[in-house]
Parts: structure tokens; sequence; C-alpha cells
């Protein structure tokens, strides 16, 4: 009997705990690795988004390593079945909770602005970064976060249950430096 009540509790606590994101891909055009002044395509797509407690999707936050500059969203993601209203490109946001965003697609439902989309998905969206000036094998990261309208503070009506899925990393790799080779110098 206790094994059964174990058995139960971890069910029960796996459940508890599910993540609220399913189905992530992601596409880095042209592919890596990348020098400075390149310029790559992302294209990301979301397949499901079922939250705990009636918590709804509410952003995709852009994680980029500070070697990327010149960020620019091409596509938009949609909104199929979702509640009224629409995603909204930002490069920063404080939601009513205190939570700092940015950059990326935020949802503003006309019905109440704290509240994400009852949208599940699938969400695809794209954006060009460039591979900014340096010298050194500097880091390159890029990671998608999805937030929750729970993590943002615009829905407290979960119990108090967030999504905590942790950002995908889309791309990790390092400047390629295409060093001058020169011949030796000879001085007289």
């Amino acid at each position: 009997m206790k094994k059964l009540l174990y058995i139960i509790c971890l069910l029960f606590c796996f459940n508890a705990n599910a993540q609220c994101i399913a189905g992530q891909t992601s596409t880095i055009t042209p592919a890596g690795p990348y020098q400075p002044g390149d310029v790559v395509t992302v294209t990301y797509t979301l397949n499901n988004f079922t939250g705990i407690f009636i918590n709804w999707i509410h952003a995709f936050q852009i994680n980029l390593s500070p070697t990327w500059i010149n960020l620019t969203p091409i596509t938009t993601p949609l909104n199929p079945a979702g509640s009224a209203g629409a995603w909204v490109w930002d490069l920063q946001h404080t939601f009513i909770g205190g939570l700092n965003f940015g950059p990326g697609w935020r949802f503003i439902n006309t019905g109440n602005v704290d509240w994400g989309t009852v949208s599940t998905g699938p969400f695809t969206m794209s954006f060009t970064v460039e591979v900014g000036p340096t010298c050194t094998p500097d880091i390159l990261d890029i990671s998608m976060l999805i937030i929750d309208d729970c993590t943002t503070g615009g829905w407290t009506g979960g119990g108090g249950a967030c999504c905590n899925d942790p950002a995908l990393l889309l791309y990790n790799g390092i400047v390629d430096l295409n060093l001058i080779n020169t011949s030796s110098i000879y001085h007289y």
C-alpha cells in the first residue's frame, strides 16, 4: 500500500509540474560558423502551448549574447483560434507583475491587456540578427523563452502555479575570426 501511495504521489507531482510547451523547432540560415558582419535569419516554431491552471501564453522573449546586434523582426506569430488581440514586437516592457521583458513578441489581449491568448498554437515567427564587430572569438548564443500570463502577473486565478519551461537554445557557437596571414616582416 505504501508503494502504491508513493507511485500516486510521484504521478501527481510530475503532473503538477508539467511543462507547458511542446514541439519546438528552429532553423537558422545561413548555417554557421559566423564572422563579424554576417546576418542570419532565425525561424522559430512552437507547435503547442498547454498552460497549467488556465495560464495562457503571453510572450516570446529572444535572448541574445552581447555580440549579436541589429535584431529585426520579420514574421509575427499568428493567433489561431485565440483571444481577441494581437502579437506586438517590443524591445522592452515591464509587465504588471514586475517582469522585465524584451526583446520579443508579447500578446496584447483586447479584453484584458494583462492576459495572454487562449490559442494553443502553432506559433511561427522569424527575425534577423547580425554578428557585431569584434576581434575576439566571442560567444554567439540565441535562445527563445516562452512566458505565460501567470509569470507576467496578469493572471492570478490559477492557484499560483506558473509554467516554468526553460528557454530553448537555438544556436550556440563562437565568432569565427578569419585571421589574416601575412608573410614575415624583415627589418634592416
